[in-house]
């Protein structure tokens, strides 16, 4: 669901694109086995705005400089998708931005287990990201989903994808 929440904690992830040579793709990480809250799940860098952020965009590199080591130089913001209200509590504004394909990645090992990317091509084919049911706390809901070499990408993550093919296919 898109929206602001007054009872959500606004957050910020950035939707990194890398160029290698002619290929475009997206960067993703995989959050640490040991977190408490979406342990092991695929997600863009990114978390909560703190106080001392200027906004969403330093949030989103302030995050990412954290949990991959990319650092904000490294970072050209271009624009934002659609904010979106979590069922985890976070109002989560995605940040697009150009990174540098030379950066290097120093993982904190508290929050990332890994960090990978996925080409975008791969994931604007039709077929790629699918609809499914699952259960969550007793009832049925609707998510989207795909899979990258045996990394399931699903739930808020998918959703923002979802939004990103759908503005690039508006744009045709």
């Amino acid at each position: 669901m898109f929206g602001e929440s007054a009872q959500h904690r606004e957050a910020a992830v950035l939707v990194p694109f890398v160029q290698r040579g002619e290929v475009l793709s997206v960067l993703f990480t995989r959050r640490s086995e040991r977190l408490r809250n979406h342990a092991g799940q695929v997600s863009f860098p990114g978390g909560a705005v703190d106080a001392g952020d200027t906004g969403v965009v330093a949030a989103a590199l302030r995050e990412t400089r954290e949990e991959t080591g990319v650092a904000p130089s490294l970072v050209e913001p271009f624009g934002y998708l659609d904010r979106l209200d979590t069922i985890s509590g976070f109002s989560v504004t995605p940040v697009a931005g150009f990174v540098r394909g030379d950066y290097e990645l120093q993982l904190q090992a508290d929050e990332v287990d890994e960090a990978f990317e996925v080409p975008l091509d791969f994931l604007l084919e039709p077929a790629t990201l699918r609809r499914e049911a699952i259960q969550w706390r007793g009832r049925e809901r609707e998510i989207y989903s795909c899979e990258w070499q045996g990394r399931r990408i699903w739930g808020a993550t998918a959703l923002m994808l979802k939004n990103l093919i759908d503005r690039l296919e508006r744009s045709r």
